[in-house]
């Protein structure tokens, strides 16, 4: 997080790259549970294909400027040596793609780490929006620059921590049995018979840690269907409540 906590040197081709920079991405990114319509998708994956992608091919490799792939704690940035179409941020509504070195960006096409010139920035913008409600920056200049924007969940530290286990609330560490769980869930889905924030829901059934009930049961309940997104299109909104389905059957 302050640059020096983890450090790859990529000194390969530009294939091996390219899986190298993707798991060192996953490492140190969280994969946010975010929905593409109805659709689960990994708004994570698909940025870092594009923006990595995006830097291996349309590198200026007659430079010596070192490519950079930075993540902190509130962006990742993006840097490498360019043959410059002009100076300034991007925009994505009058942007104009230009392939830097056609045959490279023709290879990656024809493996699956591309698709058709200026898609990259088009998905960057659509799962930036997924991922971190933020959108990214694109900077032409003599070193093209991208700036994906991070949310907290991105970056927060997930797993077994340090703290003090007396200072954590009974309910998010003892051991819940299966059958118990199966019954919050049924009861959490009667509790959003009236659409309910993530903050109510948690409430309900006494618990604070996030990614516990994260995992546990909001996600759980989506994916079967139980209930559902009162904002779909936006799931990280800080106004996003969920509701229970009804299901109406007619013979």
């Amino acid at each position: 997080m302050d640059r020096y906590d983890d450090r790859d040197v990529v000194i390969t081709n530009l294939i091996e790259s390219y899986d190298r920079l993707m798991e060192f991405g996953k490492k140190h990114l969280n994969d946010v549970f975010t929905l593409d319509g109805i659709q689960r998708v990994s708004a994570r994956d698909k940025i870092l294909r594009e923006i990595i992608s995006n830097l291996l091919m349309h590198r200026d490799f007659s430079s010596g400027y070192v490519p950079k792939f930075v993540i902190e704690r509130d962006k990742i940035t993006t840097e490498n040596a360019n043959l410059a179409h002009g100076h300034g941020n991007l925009n994505l509504k009058t942007f104009r793609p230009f392939a830097k070195n056609p045959s490279i960006a023709k290879v990656f096409r024809e493996i699956g780490l591309a698709d058709e010139l200026g898609s990259g920035m088009r998905n960057s913008y659509k799962y930036t929006k997924l991922y971190s409600g933020g959108e990214p920056i694109f900077t032409e200049a003599d070193v093209f620059t991208t700036v994906i924007p991070l949310s907290e969940a991105a970056t927060a530290t997930v797993g077994p921590t340090t703290q003090d286990p007396h200072q954590v609330a009974p309910q998010d560490t003892h051991q819940v049995a299966p059958q118990d769980v199966d019954q919050r869930l049924v009861e959490l889905t009667e509790f959003c018979s009236m659409p309910r924030s993530k903050r109510e829901m948690m409430d309900y059934l006494g618990l604070t840690d996030s990614k516990n009930f994260r995992e546990r049961y909001l996600v759980p309940l989506l994916e079967a269907g139980k209930i559902e997104m009162t904002i779909p299109d936006k799931p990280n909104s800080k106004n996003q409540k969920y509701r229970k389905v009804n299901l109406e059957i007619k013979n």
